[in-house]
C-alpha cells in the first residue's frame, strides 16, 4: 500500500485487489484514545473522490475522531452543478454508473478491508453522498450486513428492499430525486426490522443541501448532526460516555454553532415527559390578630372556634401568649 500526499489533511493511498490496483483518500483523526477503534467509508457523488467538497467532508468527519476512507469510482467524474441541477448529462452518467455498481460494491469492501486490515480499526460505517448512496444502500441490504452502519446523504435512487444494516436518510423537503411519498414507500418495505430512520429537513432544502457547493448552514448543521449522532451510537465503543458528551466542538465551519448533541436533546425531550410536574405552593394566609383571638377566648367556657385555619406554629405562640397573662 502506497501513500501519496495531497493538499488538505488526509493523503491519496493505494492498495492491490484482484481487478489491479485500486486508490483512495485516506485521512486520520488525531491521536485519541477512545476514538482510534472506528472507520468510515465515503461513497461520494458524481465529482468523485478527488473533488473539494467531498474531501472537505472527509476531513471534517475525521476531526471528530474516525478514520476515513474515499475510494476512487471505477467511472469518470462529472461536475456537482449536474447532479444538483439533474441536467441530461447527468441522467445519461447515472445510467451508465449503474451498470458498473458491481465494481463499485467491490470497491468499497476493499476500502472497508484497507480500514480492518492496516489501520486497527474494529468496527466501519459507510456513508453516500448523493449517487453514492445508490451503492451504500445496495451495501445496507445485504445479508450478513458488510458494515455496522449506513447513511445516506440526499440518495438519487431507493431500490425496495428490506435493510439488513442500521441505516440513516437524510433529505430535503424539496428534492429534486425523491419525494415523501417514494419515502414512505420505500420505508414500508426496507424498514421490517427498524433498522431505517428518516429526517427530512425542511425549509426548501435541495439537493445536495448538506454537502454540496449550496450547502445550507442551519440545515447543514442540523443534519451533520444527525450524522455524528447516528455513526457515534454505532460505531463508538463506548456508546454511554458517547451519548451523553455535548462539550465537543463539531464541524468549524462557517459560523455554526457548537456541537448539537441529539442524543441528548431526545433524551431531555423523553425525560420531561414522564418526569412529575410539582405544583407550586399555595400562599400562606395572614396570621390573624391575636387580640381578637384572646377576647373570644375570654368569652367562652368550653369550646371556641377559630375564624380561619391557623399555622400549628401560631396556635402555640398564641397558647404561650395565654399562659404568660395567666402568670
Amino acid at each position: 500500500m502506497m501513500h501519496h500526499p495531497v493538499v488538505g489533511a488526509g493523503s491519496e493511498i493505494e492498495w492491490s485487489s484482484p481487478d489491479g490496483p485500486q486508490r483512495g483518500y485516506l485521512v486520520f483523526p488525531e491521536a485519541h484514545v477512545g476514538r482510534i477503534m472506528t472507520g468510515v467509508v465515503i461513497a461520494a457523488d458524481a465529482p468523485g473522490f478527488a473533488s473539494h467538497h467531498v474531501r472537505t467532508f472527509a476531513d471534517k468527519l475525521a476531526e471528530q475522531g474516525y478514520k476515513v476512507l474515499v475510494p476512487e469510482a471505477p467511472f469518470a467524474p462529472l461536475s456537482a452543478v449536474d447532479e444538483v441541477s439533474r441536467t441530461p448529462q447527468f441522467v445519461q452518467w447515472q445510467r451508465d454508473a449503474a451498470a458498473k455498481q458491481d465494481d463499485v460494491l467491490a470497491r468499497l469492501r476493499a476500502a472497508r478491508d484497507v480500514l480492518k486490515n492496516f489501520h486497527e480499526v474494529t468496527r466501519v460505517g459507510v456513508l453516500g453522498l448523493g449517487v453514492g448512496s445508490e451503492a451504500v444502500l445496495a451495501l445496507a441490504s445485504e445479508s450478513p450486513p458488510s458494515f455496522d452502519a449506513a447513511v445516506v446523504l440526499c440518495p438519487t435512487a431507493l431500490a425496495l428492499v428490506p435493510l439488513t444494516t442500521p441505516t440513516l436518510l437524510v433529505a430535503g423537503d424539496r428534492y429534486e430525486y425523491i419525494d415523501m411519498k417514494q419515502i414512505r414507500e420505500y420505508a414500508a418495505v426496507a424498514n421490517v426490522d427498524n433498522h431505517l430512520r428518516v429526517k427530512v429537513l425542511t425549509g426548501g432544502q435541495r439537493h445536495g443541501f448538506c454537502f454540496s457547493h449550496i450547502m445550507d448552514e442551519d440545515a447543514g448543521t442540523l443534519a451533520i448532526a444527525e450524522v455524528l449522532d447516528w455513526l457515534m451510537f454505532y460505531l463508538h465503543r463506548f456508546r454511554l460516555a458517547a451519548g451523553t458528551s455535548d462539550g465537543d466542538p463539531w464541524w468549524p465551519q462557517g459560523r455554526n454553532g457548537p456541537f448539537y448533541n441529539v442524543g441528548l436533546a431526545n433524551w431531555q425531550a423523553n425525560r420531561a415527559q414522564w418526569t412529575t410536574p410539582v405544583r407550586p405552593r399555595p400562599p400562606r394566609r395572614p396570621p390573624v390578630d391575636s387580640n381578637l383571638i384572646l377576647e373570644g377566648l375570654a368569652s367562652m367556657r368550653r369550646t371556641y372556634e377559630l375564624p380561619q385555619p391557623m399555622n400549628l406554629s401560631d396556635v402555640i405562640a398564641l397558647y404561650v401568649d395565654i399562659w404568660d397573662v395567666n402568670q
